[in-house]
């Protein structure tokens, strides 16, 4: 036999033994074959897929076997793992191979096989019995041949109790997180497999926001358009949230992990455990266990930490007590911590493992550091006001899925590069839709929905969804669909069923109008979790899951059966259902639907309600504060209330006539007029939502101003806007974007609207010199109406404002531009005085807080000689309302110091400083030289209470 092929034959010799070794866990060697490269992603997936589990271990030895190199590939791999599997294979491993680890190390990667192991940190602290002779690395290293690390055993050596019974954990752990959980496969594109379908999160260091109030969709879309502007976060790897913070020597032990609805918080988690159990992180555990808040909380009567894993986890009844001697060696996962029903502020500490005690003062004692002191805790949540902060050494923010995440997980997803590319790229192009997947939730939903319509293009009667309504009714479609279970099935039209909604039977109008009735009363009262007596008391008789499609809606919270929980499958799913139970329930009465929309919208309680089942007295008294998180709900209503009209719910309503549109149109004109900020930003979702041409061109001339002062706007807002705004062609008084942290592309968007606005805010939106060439182009159209420009606080720096004045050349509207804290040098200055030499329309120039040296500031008296009609502002004592407003500035950022995150403050504050330090004060009368006084030390107070002081 030649000895190059000597490892090939003795392995495909042993083939029967290694699919029986093998088989029990491949998860292990087929991921360690993957990531060592011996695996392509498109094998490894089929593989994953492949049932029975022996037939992966056959595929794989199929695959592996195919000459001696690959072999060789395997058994490198085979020895890393060994550890996972029987002491049997790892006998035969050293019994038939000593002579593979004698070989140079660029065949054999010999580092990896002595690197020490997690088993090998067992063996040597907590095991006490006989222990593996593994020869220390100075013995290598006398011999001029490489061993192996398992050469001078001569006899099998059974794993003691203790490796048996970890080992067979982290096979459990493998097992349980095999499928993510809370997932509903909706249709035979999408895979369930967490190691095919988990794609990797954008989490970053950072203290959780409580809500307030407002949708937290909201808030965190917010959220991220402030962390890209800025590109203030750097990410962190889910491996790395026990890893040294910047500074510190030794890592956190206590991580508090938040994150929204359906961002992947227990998804992260399962993968956390599964990358321990796989060995492929956190190699410094030995032992990890996980709990779920929500089941705690079902928890009766007092009982003991040990108690609670063993309940938990059987397979370390026999050695918990052992492990926890040592909790350094410890990790203990806890999902959910809003949902526990118990207080965390206070408790009463639990100093011993055995000691029993009620579960708030277990998991209280386990956060204080009095049980496992040293252990590793990570702690999942919903961001919620009351969280614990001062427990926690780090907190960090999962912010859901960048752009190339999302073409990552519609691959996963697809599986099919052409289908999912095609996926992707209409999701880019549709702002509305794009700007919900960065939720990866939302991401399946849409992914769900639109995969359909691209796989059957040529049969499709219907264009892909635009809005959230048609995408939530598709997925709707989709579940129906799924229920009848005729994935193969055509109308007579010879469409797909998944691609039009088939027709409602009665029974299921019955189960929509109980979900909604059920969904719609829950949202008033922000419950989440529904116990056997809620659904009884909404019809749902037993308490029975009747079929596939409940199943898809409602889904069963771990528990025991006395105590069952139920959810919605994700909150947007409630939002939904709730929105459709009221379109369901509304007349034809324009009053019944105004005065609901007064209620949803903005909390306002009608004085003489219509009898009306929407305008209970128990909702109202529930609505007055939570209009705010019923931002989306109303937006579905929005979209529903005009499929009814078009007559699009057939079997679940009757059609409502179109004469409701004439005075909803005027409902809108009204509101609009007078509302600002969040709440005028959702009646335009509603009006796009609404999708009816006739309203919106009714509506969009009406409004006047458009006020978003500080409401941070994402993709998905700047589309309505544009949407709503570019329907009417009149004048538009007021565009006030300031502090909306926008962006070039938000600005982009809107570009086509600009030139209408008589006063356009831009101030702090981080705007660079793109956007100075984008404003100066609206200066230049003929049509231009822009009366004030209010730059102030961009980084538009001297290339950017020589734009701007080359633009003034021509425009003959502008009569106020504020460019103060610009980044504005001499240079900037260069075209000046010829742009403006025959501008007769600019009546204010603001240019304080740049960069100017007495040159630049000579070209400004210069142009003062020239214009004496112009007013310059280029010194802060130059108007003392100009002082007062930076003061006012700087107290209400004291108020609110998350907006000193919106926009670069601390470099503006530095550069005032700097300014008024320049300033000549000896002929300034004395208030004002007060009032500079002032503000320089508010602005040192404000920049030393953020710890940025320059």
């Amino acid at each position: 036999m030649s000895k190059k092929s000597e490892c090939l034959v003795k392995v495909q010799s042993c083939k029967p033994r290694l699919i029986t070794w093998l088989e029990k866990n491949p998860a292990v060697i087929l991921r360690w074959l993957h990531d060592a490269g011996a695996l392509h992603q498109d094998a490894y997936f089929r593989l994953l897929e492949t049932r029975p589990e022996s037939n992966q271990v056959i595929s794989v030895l199929e695959i592996m076997l195919k000459n001696e190199e690959t072999c060789r590939t395997f058994l490198n791999v085979l020895q890393q793992v060994q550890e996972h599997y029987s002491p049997e294979l790892q006998k035969w491993l050293r019994d038939t191979f000593p002579i593979i680890y004698k070989q140079p190390a660029d065949v054999i990667d010999i580092e990896k096989i002595e690197k020490k192991s997690t088993w090998a940190r067992i063996k040597g602290t907590l095991r006490k019995g006989k222990k593996y002779n593994l020869g220390s690395t100075d013995q290598r290293s006398k011999s001029t041949e490489r061993t192996s690390p398992l050469e001078d055993q001569t006899g099998p050596v059974e794993p003691s109790p203790l490796e048996a019974a970890l080992q067979n954990h982290k096979q459990s752990m493998l097992k349980k997180n095999v499928k993510i959980q809370g997932k509903r496969d909706t249709s035979y594109t999408c895979c369930e497999m967490l190691e095919i379908r988990y794609t990797e999160l954008f989490i970053t260091d950072e203290d959780p926001v409580g809500l307030s109030g407002e949708h937290e969709y909201f808030v965190l879309a917010n959220r991220r358009a402030r962390i890209y502007e800025h590109n203030k976060h750097q990410k962190i790897n889910l491996a790395d949230i026990f890893s040294s913070l910047e500074g510190g020597s030794s890592g956190p032990k206590k991580v508090l992990v938040t994150g929204i609805a359906g961002i992947g918080k227990t998804s992260a988690m399962q993968r956390l455990l599964h990358e321990w159990a796989i060995g492929k992180a956190f190699n410094n555990i030995i032992c990890a266990v996980n709990f779920v808040f929500r089941e705690l909380s079902l928890l009766e009567g007092p009982l003991s930490l040990l108690d609670l894993i063993k309940k938990d986890h059987p397979l370390l009844n026999d050695i918990s007590e052992e492990l926890c001697k040592q909790p350094q060696g410890l990790m203990v996962v806890l999902d959910g911590l809003d949902e526990f029903t118990h207080p965390l502020n206070e408790g009463t500490l639990v100093k011993r493992l055995s000691d029993p005690a009620p579960i708030k003062d277990l998991i209280y004692s386990l956060l204080k550091g009095s049980l496992l002191p040293g252990a590793s805790v990570v702690v999942t949540s919903r961001p919620r006001p009351y969280l614990p902060l001062e427990t926690f050494d780090r907190k960090v923010v999962i912010l859901g899925f960048e752009e190339s995440q999302v073409k990552e997980f519609c691959f996963r997803i697809f599986r099919e590069e052409v289908l999912s590319e095609e996926v992707f790229q209409y999701i880019m192009k549709n702002d509305t839709i794009s700007g919900l997947c960065f939720i990866p939730l939302y991401c399946f939903i849409i992914c769900s929905v639109l995969g359909p319509f691209f796989q059957k293009k040529s049969l499709r009667l219907d264009d892909p969804p635009e809005t959230i309504t048609e995408v939530y009714r598709s997925y709707l479609c989709t579940l129906l669909h799924f229920r009848d279970n005729s994935s193969e099935e055509e109308n007579e039209t010879g469409v797909p069923i998944v691609l039009c909604c088939p027709p409602i039977a009665s029974s299921m109008k019955e189960t929509f109008y109980q979900l909604g009735n059920l969904a719609y009363h829950c949202l008033l009262e922000g419950k989440i979790l529904l116990s056997k007596a809620d659904l009884q008391k909404f019809g749902f008789d037993n308490v029975k899951v009747p079929d596939t499609f409940m199943d898809r809606i409602l889904v069963r919270v771990d528990g025991e059966t006395k105590s069952e929980r139920f959810a919605f499958f994700h909150m947007t799913i409630q939002e939904f259902f709730a929105a459709l139970y009221c379109v369901m329930c509304i007349g034809s009465s324009s009053e019944e639907l105004f005065q609901c929309l007064d209620l949803w919208c903005f909390g306002s309680s009608p004085a003489k309600p219509v009898p009306s089942q929407l305008l209970s007295t128990t909702m109202k008294s529930m609505i007055a504060n939570r209009w705010e998180n019923l931002q989306m709900f109303t937006r579905f209503f929005m979209g529903l209330l005009c499929y009814r009209m078009e007559g699009k719910l057939k079997g679940l309503v009757g059609k409502l006539e179109n004469e409701l549109l004439e005075p909803l149109a005027n409902w809108f004109i009204e509101k609009l007029r007078y509302e600002v900020n969040q709440k005028l930003l959702n009646l335009l979702h509603c009006l796009r939502e609404l999708q009816q041409e006739s309203v919106v061109k009714a509506v969009a001339p009406m409004i006047d101003e458009v006020n978003l002062f500080k409401v941070i706007l994402n993709r998905a807002d700047c589309a309505t806007l544009s949407y709503v705004l570019q329907h009417s062609n009149g004048r538009l008084r007021t565009f006030n974007l300031g502090y909306t942290n926008i962006g070039i592309q938000g600005l982009k968007r809107l570009q086509p609207v600009l030139h209408r606005c008589q006063t356009l805010y831009l101030r702090y939106n981080s705007l660079d010199k793109e956007a100075a060439e984008m404003e100066a182009d609206v200066l230049k159209s003929p049509s231009c109406q822009v009366k004030s420009l209010l730059m102030c606080g961009n980084s538009i720096g001297s290339e950017g404002v020589r734009c701007l004045w080359d633009a003034l050349r021509h425009n003959q509207t502008l009569e106020e531009l504020y460019v103060d804290i610009t980044g504005i040098t001499d240079s900037g200055l260069d075209n000046l005085l010829p742009s403006l030499a025959n501008n007769r329309t600019l009546r204010l120039l603001t240019i304080v807080g740049n960069k100017l040296s007495e040159r630049g500031k000579e070209v400004l008296l210069e142009l003062q000689r020239r214009l004496p009609n112009l007013k310059i502002l280029s010194s802060f004592m130059g108007d003392m309302g100009l002082l007062q407003a930076y003061l006012d500035w700087v107290q209400e950022l004291r108020e609110n110091p998350q907006q000193m995150e919106s926009v670069k403050h601390a470099d503006a504050f530095r550069n005032i400083l700097s300014e008024l330090r320049k300033e000549d004060s000896r002929e300034r009368p004395n208030e004002v030289k007060e009032r500079a006084k002032q503000l320089e030390r508010e602005i040192h107070q404000l920049l030393e209470a953020c710890k940025d002081v320059g």
